[in-house]
């Protein structure tokens, strides 16, 4: 009995731990994208090469050797990224390889977890779940979404679903690095003249949000190589 107290205190304890660490990386997190935004000022059209080549550390479905590639800024508290998020998923299902699927952060202030979310998925990717916990997040986006106070139990018990160390998640999702990831994004974001989520960039150049997956097919279509 007395095994089985000490074990439940210790659960406890890292429960209160994993939360009170995410709650003060949040805080700081929260100041510092209010006080140095950064990647305000627009880039000349090299900084948007630049910025829209796909990097080592993006998260990327599809080849390299792709011949049209999607980037998506989002924000996971987003209702409209939600709305695109099957749309994307069936896309990805249907071009496999054909198209290179990259999404980046950009987390809007206006939405209390939308900046959590994010770094509990960069975080997830530490551990090479990135899309699983991508899914889990949209999939359950009505139970954490529009909440007025971040709750990070929440995402804590989205990592226990995914399978990930939970011991490693809790380090991970309060590191600097990880911010810093995210808030990369953001900054380049900023720079790219994006105002609101989703936006999409296609094979460089930002298109209006198409109205449903025909219209993405259609324009994806357009960029085809004509086949031999």
């Amino acid at each position: 009995m007395a095994n089985i107290f000490k074990t439940g205190i210790l659960a406890d304890k890292f429960m209160l731990g994993t939360i009170i660490s995410t709650v003060v990386v949040l805080v700081l997190a929260v100041f510092y994208l209010t006080k140095n935004p950064g990647g305000s000022t627009p880039a000349n059209s090299a900084q948007m090469t630049e910025i829209l080549t796909v990097k080592a550390d993006d998260w990327v479905r599809g080849s390299a050797t792709a011949s049209v590639t999607v980037i998506e800024y989002l924000d996971f508290e987003c209702e409209a990224c939600k709305v695109y998020y099957p749309i994307t998923k069936q896309l990805q299902a249907e071009y496999k390889d054909k198209v290179r699927f990259v999404v980046r952060y950009f987390p809007l202030p206006g939405h209390k977890n939308s900046l959590p979310s994010a770094l509990a998925a960069e975080a997830a990717g530490k551990q090479g779940k990135f899309w699983e916990m991508h899914d889990i997040l949209y999939d359950n986006q009505k139970i954490w979404g529009e909440k007025t106070a971040t709750d990070p139990a929440l995402f804590l018990d989205y990592a226990k679903q995914i399978g990930l160390n939970l011991d490693q998640y809790a380090k991970d999702v309060a590191l600097s690095e990880v911010f810093t990831r995210v808030n990369r994004d953001k900054a380049e974001g900023n720079s790219l003249g994006i105002s609101g989520t989703p936006t999409f960039f296609v094979n460089g150049q930002k298109i209006p949000n198409p109205k449903g997956y025909g219209d993405f097919k259609t324009f994806i279509d357009g960029l085809m190589p004509a086949e031999k």
